[in-house]
């Protein structure tokens, strides 16, 4: 078998800059941290950031479990049992995922509020309601119902792969159903379960747009707090350590809980058969269909309302401009980044070293990373390298500002590639391992470059995990709050970011139509990757 080459190439390059790129922003947090300690930080470490932590500790439980048992429940329920509509069902689990959970959280907000939908229902019946869901609990419900899907999909992955042969050797020795589930199907499912609650509880660490309205503090709101409210950068800076050290527990409680356990299958294994629901079973579905009237029904009959009392106020010159602005930015950000990516994941092939690994590792850290320390990160390190090149500034134009690409699209889009390279990455590296090294291999053998090699051979064969990426990261950032938010140039709206400006002047009727179109964008942007079938591949949705 002939060598792979080892001599430096493009790919190499491509990945020590990735790597430089990205570590400069946090080991720009790690340097300011040295900064004499100011009187914010003296009250915030006194007073709040125990709070902090256990709000914290608190809704990544809360969230963690409900979405755990929602997903792993509704994953079984369409893999192992045969219903009317259960393809639809299977499909409709997926696009609670379009709705962003900040915009979830405006609307059940508002209807549960005084003048609210479900309130003034209630009234037409003589009754009223005395709870508040603008509270930890009701914060985690709603991340639980819009972020389960994350689990669902995993899991459902996973089940569609497990062999036959243990649920059916386990009956003939006489266990019944629900033992076998928690005794067989459950642990062979614990890899996919752990890694799929993994991604929401990073997702929930990530929000900024529901924490802060529901005023809970968390490490996402605190951090914002004591930069914007408080003014007081160092402050920031010091909490987004503090974070950093949490995530970081969070990660090796993932690995601990995955263990070294290896769960593999047969290639040749044959697939559970699904049975018919009996007797009390026949619940199932409608209790998956409870879950969605929660989760996708009622906040999207809400918007559709609320977009028929504002749209003519909201529909706009103003509205089309942002819409340009986000598919420019999500097109432009996404493309950087599966480019990138493509180049990164070439060089994972071939014989590995540590060397490799650690830098590969280094370089897809920024998606465990939440966007507040992201934000923080690379605002700092770009108004450090505005002073850097401000005399080069001055040699173009004498009258230039200082904060040149601080004040510029360039920020932002940096920031998105930093936290969203990890899921390009992800997706084309896994279609590489699925197509092998075989054809690579052969292509080097007749003379031809890493990068003839890569147009020639590669490109075709990682179409579809390149369209994933694509189409993953896409959704991502169109959804993306606090990184836009923060790193957005001067009068630069999103989608996102109005709907955000909206709830906090609460015009919450007015962030409908933008809501809507994120979900429009994102659920048709779902249905094209669970539905596409590439070069003879399987649809995702069975």
């Amino acid at each position: 078998m002939p060598k792979w080459r080892s001599s430096i190439t493009i790919f190499h390059i491509t990945a020590f800059v990735a790597a430089l790129l990205i570590g400069a922003p946090l080991l720009t947090i790690l340097v300011r941290l040295f900064d004499p300690i100011t009187d914010t930080w003296i009250h915030i470490r006194t007073h709040l950031l125990l709070t902090t932590i256990q709000n914290t500790i608190a809704l990544v439980v809360l969230v963690g479990s409900m979405a755990a048992i929602l997903g792993t429940f509704s994953a079984y329920v369409v893999v192992r049992y045969d219903f009317k509509g259960r393809k639809l069902l299977s499909w409709l689990m997926i696009v609670p995922l379009a709705i962003p959970s900040f915009i979830a959280g405006y609307i059940y907000a508002d209807m549960v509020s005084f003048t609210g939908t479900f309130t003034r229902f209630l009234r037409l019946f003589g009754l009223r309601h005395t709870f508040n869901i603008m509270t930890l609990p009701g914060a985690a419900v709603i991340f639980a119902l819009t972020l389960y899907p994350y689990v669902y999909l995993i899991v459902r992955s996973a089940l569609a792969k497990q062999s036959a042969s243990y649920s059916e050797s386990a009956r003939t020795m006489g266990v019944a159903s629900i033992p076998l589930f928690f005794k067989v199907t459950l642990p062979l499912l614990r890899p996919a379960i752990v890694a799929g609650t993994f991604l929401v509880l990073l997702e929930t660490l990530n929000d900024y747009g529901l924490v802060s309205y529901f005023n809970i503090r968390v490490f996402s709101f605190a951090i914002f707090d004591a930069w914007f409210r408080l003014g007081d950068l160092n402050a920031a800076i010091r909490l987004s350590a503090v974070l950093m050290v949490f995530i970081l527990v969070l990660i090796s409680g993932e690995r601990l809980l995955r263990g070294r356990r290896r769960y593999t299958m047969d290639v040749k294994n044959r697939p559970l058969s699904r049975r018919t629901l009996k007797g009390w079973r026949k619940l199932y579905p409608w209790l998956l269909w409870m879950v969605l009237v929660f989760a996708l029904f009622i906040p999207l009959a809400q918007l559709i309302y609320y977009a028929s009392l504002t749209f003519f106020a909201v529909w706009n010159q103003r509205l089309w401009f942002v819409f340009v602005n986000t598919m420019t930015l999500a097109f432009t950000a996404t493309t950087l980044i599966v480019v990138l990516a493509l180049f990164i994941a070439n060089l994972s092939r071939g014989k590995t070293s540590l060397k490799k690994t650690l830098l590969l590792r280094f370089i897809n850290l920024g998606y465990a990373i939440p966007g507040a320390v992201i934000a923080v990160a690379v605002l700092v390190s770009f108004v450090q390298l505005d002073r850097w090149l401000f005399p080069l500034y001055r040699l173009v134009n004498e009258t230039t500002q200082r904060l040149v690409l601080t004040q510029s699209i360039v920020m932002l889009m940096f920031a998105f590639v930093l936290r969203f390279m990890a899921i390009g990455f992800g997706n084309i590296e896994a279609t590489y391992d699925k197509i092998g090294e075989k054809f690579t291999q052969a292509s080097y053998t007749l003379g031809h470059g890493k990068l003839k090699t890569l147009l020639k051979i590669d490109l075709p064969l990682l179409q579809g995990g390149m369209v994933a990426a694509f189409i993953i990261v896409f959704i991502d950032i169109i959804k993306e709050l606090p990184l836009t938010l923060v790193l957005r140039p001067t009068n630069y709206e999103t989608l996102a970011s109005l709907v955000y400006v909206y709830a906090r002047e609460e015009m919450i009727q007015h962030t409908a139509i933008p809501a809507l179109i994120i979900i429009a964008l994102s659920t048709t942007a779902i249905y094209w990757f669970t539905h596409m079938k590439v070069k003879g591949e399987s649809p995702n949705v069975r």
